[in-house]
């Protein structure tokens, strides 16, 4: 998969990732807003609702990332 080169082919320059920057603002702001809910939920509705938003932004971070190693990795 091209995660890590041989010592032999490193760069002096740091190493950019394909990831789009907006996607993951997006990601994190969805987990963070969920894990936020979960706490003022409290056991109740909120708390569902935390959770799916949690799971699906865990679940988008992870397909974005894995789209990133699949398209080169880091270049």
């Amino acid at each position: 998969m091209g995660l890590l080169k041989p010592e032999s082919q490193w760069q002096d320059r740091a190493p950019k990732s394909s990831t789009s920057a907006c996607w993951t603002v997006l990601w994190a702001t969805i987990a963070i807003g969920g894990c936020v809910l979960m706490v003022l939920g409290d056991g109740g509705g909120l708390t569902w609702v935390g959770l799916a938003g949690f799971v699906v932004a865990l679940c988008g971070f992870v397909r974005l990332n894995i789209g990133s190693v699949q398209a080169g990795g880091l270049k």
